[in-house]
């Protein structure tokens, strides 16, 4: 077994062990708390990333992990795992279906492993670095979709573009393309690596454990995704991103969002 099948049976088993407890939790009567920065809580959270850390330590000692709930373990090599047990609290804890389970793992800062896990629709986008992105065991693919006219666009929560520049982009973009949904979340990231969106926007309100899980899943698929600036992301990105279907469809949606409205 290569470094990479070691690396990446155990982000697999990371996902089933989440999804298992995330699932039951779903199903169950939900205690939701709130952080000071008023962002949703609950034990399934704290639960899974526990045992996802002392899962990491028991397999790769060395490695480096951030997590959103219990923050940042420095390593000794080149590999950071970013965690992020449930993303989507809030609807998860409102019992919708659109919360996901991020698993990412970066190297040298670059993510290069990521998995997008919807547990209760049993639905798993896993993609690694040279080896594609699948869903549901098959390859996946962009739609390669190119002309911003055409395009289906998908736009984060109104309330996370917070600053000025960033409410403005999305202003600009949101009469943007031919179909336009809202508050898809990371959900909606697996989505266009099948094919089924060409644009993804976030605000201002990313962290790590936002975004890095997702790279691998749209790079692989033929996708690009970077900040709005155009760079590329990494272990210290946050804030806004954008995702898009081809390159050239990014460039167009890179235009726009520095347009004034």
């Amino acid at each position: 077994m290569s470094e990479l099948d070691d690396l990446v049976a155990t982000a697999l088993a990371l996902a089933d062990m989440a999804s298992a407890l995330s699932a039951d939790a779903w199903s169950g009567d939900l205690a939701v708390s709130y952080k000071p920065d008023g962002s949703s809580l609950t034990p399934a959270d704290l639960a899974i990333e526990e045992r996802w850390r002392e899962e990491i330590r028991r397999h790769f000692p060395t490695h480096g992990i951030l997590g959103e709930e219990f923050g940042a373990d420095a390593g000794s090599s080149a590999f950071t795992w970013v965690l992020d047990p449930i993303d989507g609290t809030r609807q998860f804890g409102a019992g919708l279906l659109n919360f996901t389970s991020l698993i990412a793992l970066c190297r040298d800062g670059r993510p290069v492993l990521g998995i997008i896990d919807l547990p209760v629709p049993g639905a798993r986008y896993v993609a690694a670095e040279g080896r594609g992105t699948r869903f549901a065991g098959r390859a996946v693919r962009t739609s390669g979709e190119a002309d911003l006219a055409r395009s289906v666009v998908s736009l984060a929560n109104p309330d996370s573009f917070r600053k000025e520049e960033s409410l403005a982009g999305y202003s600009s973009l949101r009469s943007a393309g031919r179909v336009r949904l809202f508050d898809g979340g990371s959900p909606a990231y697996g989505a266009l690596a099948r094919g089924r969106i060409d644009i993804c926007i976030n605000g201002d309100d990313l962290d790590p454990y936002d975004i890095c899980a997702l790279c691998p899943v749209v790079e692989e698929a033929g996708g690009t995704i970077s900040d709005w600036t155009g760079r590329p992301l990494s272990l210290a990105s946050s804030g806004t991103i954008l995702a898009s279907a081809s390159p050239d469809l990014h460039a167009a949606a890179l235009e726009r969002l520095a347009a004034k409205p």
